[in-house]
């Protein structure tokens, strides 16, 4: 029967077969099962990347895992800083635990961000701190945080040095082998630190 089946016949049914296959990946990951489906298909894209050169996309390409790993590690600080100073210091813990300094920076930039077109990112002041700030507001309520985190020195020497690469992959550089394998230790090391 494939015989009868012409060349052109073959490529849509090739095509629907794999459609059919999408689909049934992303039904998958919908229901939290990560199988990597959407780091292979292509969405519709904002903006043609194929206007760029392709040195710029492919090193692009390269360093987007980076920033996943940099975005799940910062808004996981955030995430422990929000817990741990609500149980500590109650709802009011903003208010109460924050160094005045960044409350008073992270006005100036939500004053800034109602200014512009844009959409607010968030109500939270907490999404305004920038990572240096995350830093500094641990160690100023270190007590909230000792019998989680075992050493302060450790979190400072390890939130610190991500700060660094964190750096380069926020002002799209590209990061060198050493300071891949950097990263990567950095994360187990903040892992590692946690009691």
């Amino acid at each position: 029967m494939r015989g009868d089946i012409t060349a052109d016949e073959q490529i849509q049914l090739f095509g629907m077969r794999n459609l059919l296959l999408e689909a049934e990946f992303a039904q998958l990951e919908e229901h939290g099962l990560e199988i990597g489906h959407a780091k292979t298909i292509q969405r519709d894209p904002l903006v043609d990347v194929e206007l760029f050169d392709s040195d710029i996309r492919l090193e692009a390409r390269r360093m987007a895992d980076f920033y996943v790993v940099y975005y799940c590690l910062e808004n996981t600080v955030r995430r422990l800083i929000a817990e741990r100073l609500r149980d500590k210091h109650g709802a009011t813990w903003w208010d109460t635990a924050v160094p005045s300094g960044i409350k008073q920076a992270v006005a100036g930039k939500q004053a800034q961000e109602k200014e512009t077109v844009l959409a607010i990112c968030s109500d939270d002041p907490l999404s305004h701190v920038n990572f240096g700030e995350l830093i500094v507001i641990i160690e100023s309520n270190w007590n909230s945080f000792s019998d989680t985190i075992r050493s302060k020195k450790a979190m400072q020497q390890t939130l610190s040095q991500f700060n660094q690469i964190r750096n380069v992959i926020a002002h799209s550089c590209s990061l060198s082998p050493n300071d891949i394998s950097r990263l990567k230790l950095l994360v187990s090391d903040w892992l590692n630190i946690q009691t």
